[in-house]
């Protein structure tokens, strides 16, 4: 009883410190943008605390990342294996880690060995036929079916799981290739609402600029209460107008781009995982084994930071 409430215990500890470190984690963290106002004293604790977020963040993404640079590890050298396998050819992993440290000429005579042995044609061959005629090249490529036909025929079973393979791959691939698109047709669509907005605060920022310009002249005209001083505090009042006419303008058109950007990447959260599942089925056809190259929410967390980074600033800078 004792050994199952400890083996509990730890599951449960466990499952806490995932958890920490989930999107859904970060997101509860998430600062509401609704809180960006036009008083620089409440917005710099604002900023704080994106920053803050955004690092924590920033700080998962690394340790994911670095945890997939250690995952591809001998990857390729297993993806090639695996795909020479699927093809009939046979390479033995002493030959693969000859290979690692061979000489130009060593590998190419282990290349050109593998070829004999797994097709039947050097290398030599192979450059001939590249060198052909049309009519050269016509007449080997018909041979060369003819004998790949002939090997199929007899070997019927010899290329049905890499045939198998191949496809899921494709399949997988294409299904990846339209999440992509899905992804980056909400990302075009957010770059160009900040665009829109970059150009509405560039003409506000004028109207803002032509404002205080008015008051200064006016100011240069007025002459000092006493000597030393600027006490005007009627214009310090228009001036206090000009500022809050043009930040309280921008200020909800930022916010409602971002609240709607932080939404649609909420609403894709099925998407970031599938690629990333995608990604990792991927690397384990091609290497043959169940290898994962992405802990999947990896694209979510990136996700998540570039909106942080844009919430990180004012609306009016």
């Amino acid at each position: 009883m004792k050994t199952t409430i400890l083996s509990l215990l730890f599951f449960f500890l466990f499952l806490n410190i995932f958890s920490q470190h989930a999107p859904d984690a970060f997101l509860g963290r998430m600062p509401d943008v609704g809180r960006l106002s036009c008083n620089e004293e409440s917005n710099s604790e604002f900023f704080k605390e994106v920053y803050q977020v955004k690092e924590d963040l920033q700080l998962e993404i690394s340790r994911r990342k670095q945890e997939s640079k250690q995952a591809t590890k001998n990857f390729d050298e297993q993806a090639a294996k695996n795909m020479m396998k699927q093809q009939g050819m046979s390479v033995s992993d002493a030959d693969m880690q000859k290979m690692k440290t061979a000489s130009k000429e060593e590998k190419m005579a282990m290349a050109n060995k593998m070829m004999q042995q797994n097709m039947n044609m050097s290398i030599e061959e192979a450059q001939k036929a590249g060198q052909m005629s049309d009519a050269g090249k016509k007449a080997w490529a018909e041979g060369m079916t003819t004998e790949m036909m002939a090997d199929a025929q007899a070997n019927p079973d010899k290329n049905k799981v890499a045939q198998k393979n191949n496809m899921n791959m494709f399949e997988m691939a294409q299904e990846q290739s339209q999440i992509a698109e899905k992804i980056q047709a909400g990302v075009s669509k957010f770059e160009k609402q900040l665009e829109e907005f970059n150009q509405l605060k560039e003409n506000k920022k004028k109207e803002y600029d032509a404002c205080m310009a008015a008051i200064a002249k006016e100011r240069a005209s007025r002459p000092n209460k006493s000597l030393g001083t600027d006490n005007h505090p009627d214009l310090d009042k228009k001036e206090k107008e000009c500022y809050q006419a043009y930040c309280s303008f921008l200020t909800p058109e930022y916010q409602t781009i971002l609240s709607n950007r932080l939404s649609a990447i909420m609403a894709m959260a099925d998407d970031y995982y599938r690629m990333d599942e995608l990604t990792n089925k991927l690397a384990g056809s091609a290497s043959g084994t169940k290898k994962e190259i992405n802990e999947p929410g990896l694209m979510y967390l990136e996700e998540l930071r570039d909106y942080l980074i844009h919430l990180g600033h004012s609306p009016i800078e």
